[in-house]
């Protein structure tokens, strides 16, 4: 019976100090507040629980208390975006941008056309540390503040035309066969180097191009090409033809003194 009245006596007091500590209300309905007096630091904010509480931390503090600096360059992914540097500081970070980007976490592009003209009406085309500006007809230049020199076709026939953005001067790419600043110079390929024609051709020049004249039993537009005189059969009786530089000859059967047509 002392046992029995113990273990009653010992539950209604666990009973009523866990009405007093944890819960209040005539019902004990009530749960007691236990932020108030809290440890939360930081700027941390203080989340009630039952007999206790939990601290939620700013972005930049962890820990039970919001004591603990979050190393916010460690983060993946990293916290300077495009290329920026990282440096962690107690409760929070800084970032040091490469060039063409700004912010706070360097993901905003400048507007490089916000401090740029371009004339003559031009368009001015943003980019990332640079900007690009687009020419109305018959300008050119970085800022379109030049006459475009192509305007007046000064390459002759077949090339392209440039323009060098620093001074508006037209540049022209030659076609094959032929040079010069405008492009209007042939290009004497007999005179320059190895003789183009194979097999000991005759190379003529032409304007733009060269022709290849070439020697007997050789064809084609270098002479790279042996013309086969067997090929219109020219051996009779079964004779086999065998093919030579500029001719042939057959060889006859046996009994078969004369076997060409």
């Amino acid at each position: 019976q002392f046992a029995t009245l113990f273990l009653s006596f010992f539950f209604f007091f666990f009973f009523f100090l866990y009405k007093l500590t944890w819960f209040e209300g005539q019902n004990c309905e009530i749960n007691i507040d236990d932020c108030p007096g809290h440890k939360c630091m930081n700027g941390g904010t203080c989340v009630d629980g039952v007999n206790t509480y939990n601290c939620q931390c700013a972005p930049e503090w962890t820990g039970q208390f919001c004591t603990e600096d979050v190393n916010e360059c460690l983060l993946q992914p990293n916290a300077c975006h495009n290329g920026g540097t990282c440096f962690n500081t107690i409760g929070g970070h800084t970032c040091v941008c490469v060039n063409g980007w700004t912010g706070e976490d360097c993901s905003e592009n400048i507007d490089d056309c916000a401090n740029t003209v371009c004339f003559n009406g031009a368009t001015c085309h943003d980019r990332v540390a640079s900007f690009f500006c687009e020419c109305p007809v018959g300008k050119t230049g970085l800022l379109c503040h030049l006459d475009d020199a192509c305007v007046s076709n000064p390459c002759n026939e077949g090339a392209v035309c440039d323009t060098n953005p620093l001074n508006g001067r037209a540049i022209c790419t030659c076609p094959p066969g032929f040079t010069g600043g405008a492009c209007n110079q042939d290009v004497d390929e007999c005179s320059i180097g190895a003789n183009p024609c194979e097999h000991f051709g005759k190379c003529v020049n032409t304007e733009g191009s060269f022709q290849c004249q070439c020697g007997k039993g050789y064809t084609g537009p270098r002479c790279e090409i042996d013309i086969n005189e067997c090929l219109s059969m020219p051996c009779q009786n079964d004779a086999t033809c065998l093919d030579r530089i500029g001719e042939f000859s057959c060889i006859c059967m046996p009994g078969k003194t004369v076997c060409i047509k």
